[in-house]
């Protein structure tokens, strides 16, 4: 590979990663964390009871519904690491030069 096409997907890699954490951190300035949303009165309460057992995966399956973004968000940095990590092993090693 030319050192020109080297350096130009070095560059396109600087960008897409730039540009995904630039994504990642507006997603997480403008979704808001549910924790910070909760009202005295509601942290009296838990989110899923530790008894009985019975119900714990409808209420941790509601919570994810509710909080869509949280799931969707983890999913997407999961899938852009996988990117990074499969181009990372496609790369060529270095050419004596």
């Amino acid at each position: 590979m030319s050192s020109r096409k080297a350096r130009y997907g070095m560059i396109a890699a600087t960008i897409a990663i730039v540009i995904s954490l630039m994504l990642f951190s507006w997603l997480t300035l403008e979704v808001s964390f549910p924790a910070f949303e909760y009202t005295p009165d509601v942290l009296t309460r838990k989110l899923v009871p530790s008894e009985p057992y019975e119900g714990i995966a409808s209420l941790v399956s509601r919570f994810l519904w509710e909080h869509r973004a949280l799931d969707l968000t983890g999913q997407a940095f999961v899938i852009v690491a996988a990117v990074i990590c499969c181009l990372a092993m496609l790369k060529s090693g270095e050419e004596g030069g």
